[in-house]
């Protein structure tokens, strides 16, 4: 086990602290959500590249009012036991937050369960409305560390909870690693610890050696 003393924990969100996807709550009609799943089955059979289809998607909210179509943050169907798990990190002396390649107006609601901060895709907002334009975050890692640059925090300070292959790049390069509920075999490989569980508090505990003392 790595000796490190945690001082930041981030959080994938799709699949992960969420069941299922967060775009697929979002407040849109159902001819724009059938548009988005069919340019992830255009991905999933190898037509489409993984940025591209984010990039298409998030250009389809071009001209809607953010606060329209954001989730309710408070009817989404979440891992178990996720407020207590971010209020013990939080009160152990860790900042937390998501960590998304998802639109950041669709993962700001998550705030209400305790999370700090959210580094996700920057959707560009003009007058209360989405341009369609947007910062997107492909590789999560990048924007892992420049948030950490901004917060003066090392990446060997930083743990990572993810379920897919696009967690892996993080899993490398942070101090410890958790692939929760993992998707694949090599997400699981690539982490320090692997949790199957339907409660995040599991999680809690295998990173609770890593916490400051308070």
């Amino acid at each position: 086990m790595k000796t490190v003393q945690l001082k930041l924990v981030s959080f994938d969100l799709d699949g992960t602290i969420l069941r299922g996807r967060i775009l697929d709550y979002a407040g849109i009609p159902e001819a724009l959500h059938r548009k988005i799943q069919e340019t992830d089955n255009l991905m999933d059979q190898g037509k489409i590249g993984y940025e591209e289809s984010l990039r298409v998607e998030y250009a389809l909210f071009s001209g809607m009012r953010v606060d329209g179509i954001a989730p309710d943050p408070n009817r989404l169907p979440l891992i178990n036991d996720l407020k207590e798990t971010v209020e013990r990190l939080r009160n152990a002396g860790v900042r937390v937050v998501i960590l998304t390649d998802n639109p950041s107006f669709a993962v700001e609601p998550l705030k209400a369960h305790g999370f700090q901060d959210i580094i996700a895709t920057e959707a560009e907002v003009s007058n209360g409305m989405l341009t369609g334009a947007a910062k997107l975050l492909g590789n999560k890692l990048v924007g892992l560390r420049e948030y950490c640059a901004r917060h003066g925090i090392e990446l060997s300070s930083c743990a990572h909870v993810g379920d897919w292959i696009n967690d892996i790049v993080v899993f490398k390069n942070v101090g410890l690693s958790v692939a929760f509920n993992p998707s694949e075999e090599s997400v699981s490989k690539a982490a320090t610890h692997t949790v199957n569980s339907d409660s995040l508090l599991d999680v809690y505990r295998v990173l609770e050696p890593n916490l400051p003392a308070r």
